[in-house]
């Protein structure tokens, strides 16, 4: 067993790693691979708690993929586009080719027209938000507003262009989780 991960192996049997494909990525690249991931066991048990399942989900922001991961037990189909600055030095194509998953579909644009051009050309049923939250928050949404079902991910004051927008929308269509940092909204009946 890698070094790296030795001091956690005691702990995989709760909390993130209690995911069979976060302990598989855990185990065969390292600690490493989590680096700026949502992917948590809250995020699981937000989308759990909340019903989210569907056809297709835009994944707007990724690193290493292991939120896509996640995101792919809950949907037929994950797409997710990213404006990496080096793309051929993260390990999520690694990581899928690795679980074996092959549903998970990845685009790295140059630049965010470049990204809203593949967004636009898109069809999906729900979105996950988790940009550059500071610059593109506001652009992102309004790429993926048509879907009318949208999780953002560092909803706290502290993310202020994250936490405007989301107390913006009608308190009836949100479902907040504060400690996790996590928002939902659901305008699809409203």
């Amino acid at each position: 067993m890698n070094e790296q991960v030795s001091g956690i192996v005691g702990e995989i049997s709760a909390g993130a790693f209690a995911n069979p494909y976060m302990r598989e990525i855990l185990r065969a690249f390292g600690p490493a691979a989590f680096l700026r991931s949502s992917g948590t066991r809250e995020f699981e048990h937000f989308l759990r708690a909340n019903h989210v399942r569907g056809k297709t989900c835009l994944e707007i922001g990724t690193f290493h993929g292991v939120t896509a991961v996640l995101l792919s037990q809950f949907f037929e189909r994950v797409i997710s586009v990213s404006v990496d600055v080096s793309p051929s030095k993260l390990l999520k194509r690694d990581i899928c080719a690795h679980l074996g998953i092959d549903k998970i579909e990845f685009h790295d644009a140059r630049d965010n027209s470049e990204k809203k051009r593949i967004v636009d050309a898109l069809e999906f049923d729900f979105a996950y938000v988790d940009g550059d939250h500071a610059r593109d928050t506001a652009s992102d949404f309004d790429l993926v507003r048509r879907c009318r079902h949208v999780l953002f991910h560092e909803y706290w004051p502290a993310q202020a262009p994250v936490w405007n927008l989301v107390n913006a929308l009608p308190p009836d269509q949100v479902r907040r989780a504060l400690f996790d940092c996590f928002a939902l909204w659901d305008g699809r009946h409203g």
